[in-house]
Order: structure tokens, then C-alpha cells, then sequence
């Protein structure tokens, strides 16, 4: 390193060193629509009359979100409105009618954007909402 014929490191260094010495490195790439460090919202499509309950599902089961206690927000006539949140008992009793309403009751529209917090992401994500009349349920 002191003569500068070594590689430069340019993203990421794995150093272990047990019973002996091993490193290596490697550029760690940004997924552009990674739910996880994206702030762009992904497409979420259901017919206005699913159930904010089936919404909720398709987060927990959905392989690529794989989500344990989605919390769901929604900004309606300028003002934050908590949909559902599950891990605090008082705000998850006041919410829990939600769930078999349907997304119309909710007042949702086409194009609604829905902030959902989890346990399983370190910040929010953020989801489209795309009202199809169409199937239930399309990624």
C-alpha cells in the first residue's frame, strides 16, 4: 500500500481474520427501485372495492416485501390519516374498523400515495395506489 501498486478500494471492504488473513472487495450497486433506500413509489394495484385487510396482506406475503406489522398512512384533504397501525394497542384498536372497509369507504383515490412503515425497512416506503377494476391483486 505504502508503493501504491495496490487496487483502491472503491465501495466496500470485507476484512476476517481468524486463523489467518482474508479481504476482498466489491462495489456494492443501488437498486434504483429498492423499497428498502428508494424514496420512489411503487405501483400498487387493487380495485376500489379490495379491503384495506387485503392490502395489508399483500404487504405481509408479497415475496419481494416480505413485511411482519405494515403501518399505513395516507395524506387525505391535507391531513396525515393512520389507516392501520399495528404495534401500538390503543392506535391499532381506534384503526382496526379500517381493515374491512373498502379502499373507496377510506377515500382513496387513483394515484394516492401511501406511506408504509415496517419493521423490516429502515425508513418508510412509499406505494402508488393504481385503482384497477381489472383482477385483485397485480405487482
Amino acid at each position: 500500500m505504502a508503493s501504491s501498486t495496490y487496487i483502491p478500494l472503491n465501495n466496500y471492504l470485507v476484512f476476517n481474520i481468524v486463523d489467518g488473513l482474508y479481504t476482498y472487495t466489491f462495489e456494492a450497486e443501488r437498486k434504483e427501485n429498492c423499497s428498502a433506500c428508494s424514496q420512489v413509489p411503487q405501483d400498487l394495484q387493487f380495485p376500489p372495492s379490495a379491503k384495506l385487510q387485503e392490502v395489508l396482506e399483500y404487504l405481509t406475503e408479497n415475496a419481494s416485501l416480505q413485511m411482519k406489522s405494515p403501518a399505513i398512512t395516507a395524506t387525505l384533504e391535507g391531513k396525515n390519516k393512520t389507516l392501520y397501525l399495528q404495534t401500538i394497542a390503543s392506535i391499532e384498536e381506534r384503526t382496526r374498523p379500517n381493515l374491512c372497509k373498502t379502499l373507496k369507504e377510506l377515500g382513496l383515490s387513483d394515484g394516492q400515495e401511501l406511506a408504509v412503515a415496517d419493521v423490516t425497512t429502515p425508513q418508510t416506503v412509499l406505494f402508488k395506489l393504481k385503482l384497477t377494476f381489472k383482477g385483485l391483486v397485480q405487482s
